[in-house]
């Protein structure tokens, strides 16, 4: 638990499945991009996005509260976002605002792909109230992406970054994929290097999961392409941590790393760093940010503020096919399919397809482990009081082989992943769910 529920905002996720073609990776709710059906869908998530106001409203009214939802970000996934034209995510912003109280300085992202960006599009997401975009690179190696059905090229993705620059986004998220079948640890430094050097704000680096269902897992498990190989996987993630960190990035969570700018670290901290070399630097930077508590670092502004929600516990509201909800007692997921789920919001409001009440024990054990893919894990006495759950006694049989892997550790009053058990994060989970 790393927030106060009393000042707590939610936040708005918009679905949009339209791809040019589906990657061998990917097993996300996707369709193939058709204008007219894109214009339909994104109508109907407009008149979604209506209904969830009105109805969470009328219950906030019930209960004496004030009128409307408050939402301080909102994040277009897929899919490729980018894909659809911009004045259509525009009235989505739009609906947003007349059905929820959105915050003046929201954050509000969008995914992108390289292949799918044009100059114009930019100044109409500038306009439209879009301040950040996550750019899904994945590979600056051409036959990387290749492999991956990926539409873009390496340069294409350089071109993007740059132009997004150009027409004055400040704040820029980029995805890569390491651990994938014939990468080679040189091959992965050679994508770490680029994406260091161009300074994003944000990186998510991803060890790569082959899931059932996906081309990719059928590719294997037919023998066309080798499995990743575990050993070198976990060698590039240790590269990863080292090298984010040595260039003044703070690893907040599993896969995703903030920059640090000035603003978040103490004054104090910058005079001692004064003469340092620039790896140097990173490192002391990172270090000198831990003011919060012992292991626990000063947060980095450029943290990503939506995906947060989802390890804090904090409501997300999920609009579109597929999408996913939680309002910090229950959760629930719209029907996948895009034609059904354009006729259920056309018919009745909302397209709700399996809804699940959760106990309180339930929801002490998602905000256990999901809380401990923040690198400053689980503040103890703050979960005692929020679950009525002392976890150290709860969990008292699980914690010796935990502790004896050295997968965890207790730090300052905070319960948390030690560097090997972030590698094995799933391991750890298994205990507590």
């Amino acid at each position: 638990m790393s927030y106060n529920p009393a000042v707590q905002q939610s936040g708005v996720y918009i679905h949009i499945p339209f791809c040019e073609r589906k990657c061998t990776y990917c097993n996300f709710n996707t369709t193939d991009f058709v204008e007219t059906l894109a214009v339909r869908y994104i109508d109907a998530v407009r008149s979604e996005i209506a209904w969830w106001g009105r109805t969470l409203a009328e219950q906030k009214q019930a209960r004496k509260n004030s009128d409307r939802v408050q939402i301080d970000t909102i994040y277009f996934g897929g899919g490729t976002p980018s894909i659809v034209e911009a004045e259509l995510l525009a009235g989505v912003i739009d609906a947003c605002r007349a059905s929820f109280k959105v915050s003046p300085d929201a954050e509000v992202t969008i995914e992108i792909n390289p292949a799918t960006l044009a100059r114009p599009k930019l100044e109409s997401w500038l306009s439209a109230g879009i301040n950040r975009a996550s750019v899904g690179v994945q590979s600056f190696i051409d036959r990387e992406l290749i492999s991956l059905s990926r539409t873009h090229t390496a340069d294409a993705a350089r071109r993007t970054f740059n132009t997004l620059r150009e027409a004055g986004f400040d704040n820029l998220s980029l995805d890569l994929i390491a651990g994938l079948p014939e990468q080679s640890l040189a091959d992965w430094e050679a994508n770490l290097r680029e994406a260091l050097d161009l300074r994003p704000e944000h990186l998510s680096l991803y060890l790569l999961e082959v899931k059932e269902g996906t081309q990719l897992f059928s590719q294997i498990s037919r023998g066309q392409r080798p499995a990743p190989d575990d050993d070198l996987a976990a060698e590039m993630y240790r590269l990863t941590c080292d090298a984010a960190q040595a260039s003044g990035y703070e690893q907040y969570e599993i896969s995703n790393f903030a920059l640090y700018g000035s603003a978040d670290v103490p004054p104090a901290s910058l005079a001692s760093l004064e003469h340092a070399s620039p790896r140097d630097t990173g490192r002391r930077d990172a270090r000198a940010s831990r003011v919060i508590g012992i292991g626990v670092p000063e947060p980095s502004s450029r943290r990503s503020k939506h995906n947060l929600k989802y390890w804090t516990g904090e409501p997300f509201y999920g609009m579109g096919c597929g999408a996913h909800s939680y309002d910090g007692r229950s959760r629930w997921v719209n029907t996948f399919k895009t034609e059904s789920y354009i006729d259920q919001v056309e018919s009745g409001g909302h397209a709700i397809a399996e809804r699940r009440d959760l106990g309180i024990e339930e929801r002490a054990s998602e905000a256990l482990f999901m809380g401990l893919r923040l690198t400053e894990g689980v503040d103890l006495d703050a979960f005692r009081a929020e679950y009525q759950v002392d976890v150290l006694e709860r969990y008292a049989s699980e914690f010796p082989e935990l502790f004896d892997a050295q997968l965890i550790e207790v730090n300052d009053g905070r319960l948390m992943l030690t560097e090997a058990g972030r590698l094995m994060s799933n391991e750890v989970f298994v205990h507590f769910v």
